[in-house]
Order: structure tokens, then C-alpha cells, then sequence
């Protein structure tokens, strides 16, 4: 299912939802740390800019370790990254049991989760109550 907001504080909300779905359910995830647009919002700028830094000072040598950074959705630090990068970079992934259940759409606002019915509804009515006032489930 995708699903889309028009603000990013409303995708915020939203993917701090999804961020806990995916922990609990054991899913792993990667982020490519590159834009398409400069993050002009501070907290945003500011975990992209520690992410990078983090990932370029862990690895050295070659390949590019800023496609597919793991994020870790059972830390408060790996939530936290998710919540306010996964819409703003150029991907993000997540997989669980070897399936990909949740990626981004390229700096778009918009997500795919691969749930169910009730767990979308559920989690569409969760950010709705949260204060995600534009989330919308879109078609197909």
C-alpha cells in the first residue's frame, strides 16, 4: 500500500508509526545517504549530516558506503533517523524475512508498506489521531 502526506511534518508522524511497526516485526533497514534537494529543516539536516559522518568515518577503502547505510529500528537513534530522513533521500528500505516491506519513492512523500489491510488502517488511523492531518492511502 502507499501512502502520502503533503507536509513532511505530517510524513514525520506517519513514519514514526511505521518506524515501530518495523522494529517489532524484526525488519532490518538501509538508507542512501544522498538528495536529490538540500534538507533546509534543521533537526533533519542535522541527523543526515551525523549519519554521513558517522558511516564515511566507520569505512574505509572502496564501494560507496552511503548507499545502503543500515538504520536500526530498535534504537531511539535509528527511529529518530528514520522518522526524518526516509522521505527526504534519494531511498530507504526495509526488509523483514528476506521481503522488502517498506520503501520510499525518491524525495516524493510518499511510502510503500507491505502490510495488511487492518495493519495500514490501523496505522493510518494512529498518525490521523497523532496529528497527520493530510496522510492519504492511495490506489493501487
Amino acid at each position: 500500500m502507499k501512502f502520502t502526506t503533503s507536509t513532511d511534518a505530517d510524513m514525520e508522524v506517519f513514519l514514526s508509526l511505521v518506524g515501530e511497526h518495523l522494529g517489532s516485526i524484526g525488519a532490518a533497514g538501509i538508507i542512501d545517504l544522498y538528495t536529490d534537494e538540500p534538507i533546509d529543516s534543521p533537526e533533519p539536516q542535522q541527523a543526515f549530516l551525523e549519519m554521513r559522518q558517522e558511516t564515511e568515518s566507520q569505512h574505509s577503502g572502496r564501494g560507496d558506503h552511503l548507499m545502503g547505510a543500515p538504520l536500526d529500528f530498535a534504537s531511539p537513534t535509528g527511529l529518530r533517523r528514520f522518522t526524518l530522513l526516509a522521505h527526504r533521500t534519494i531511498g530507504c528500505e526495509a526488509y523483514a524475512g528476506g521481503n522488502l516491506v517498506f520503501t520510499s519513492i525518491e524525495n516524493q512523500r510518499i511510502v510503500w508498506l507491505d502490510i495488511s489491510s487492518a495493519n495500514a488502517a490501523s496505522l493510518e488511523e494512529a498518525a490521523v489521531a497523532a496529528g497527520a492531518r493530510s496522510l492519504r492511502c492511495l490506489p493501487g
